[in-house]
C-alpha cells in the first residue's frame, strides 16, 4: 500500500526569489515604458508638455501593479 506524499512548505528561498525577479521585471516595465514615452515626446512634440512620457510612464506603472497583484493572489 502507498502512502500518499506529503507537501512540504516552499522554501524561504524560493519565495525570495521569485519576488526578486518579479520586482524586476516591474522596473524593467517602469522603464521601457518611460523611454518609449521620451523617445515620442522627441519625435513627435504635440506640445510643450510631455505627454507621452507622462502618460506611458503612468500606464506602465499601473501595468506592473496589475502583473504583480494578480500573481500575489494567484499564489
Amino acid at each position: 500500500m502507498t502512502t500518499p506524499k506529503q507537501s512540504s512548505p516552499k522554501k524561504p528561498l524560493n519565495n525570495t526569489a521569485k519576488y526578486i525577479s518579479m520586482t524586476s521585471f516591474m522596473a524593467a516595465v517602469i522603464t521601457l515604458g518611460t523611454l518609449a514615452g521620451r523617445w515620442l515626446d522627441n519625435h513627435h512634440p504635440v506640445v510643450k508638455f510631455p505627454l507621452f512620457t507622462l502618460t506611458l510612464s503612468l500606464f506602465s506603472v499601473f501595468a506592473a501593479m496589475w502583473y504583480f497583484i494578480r500573481d500575489f493572489v494567484k499564489k
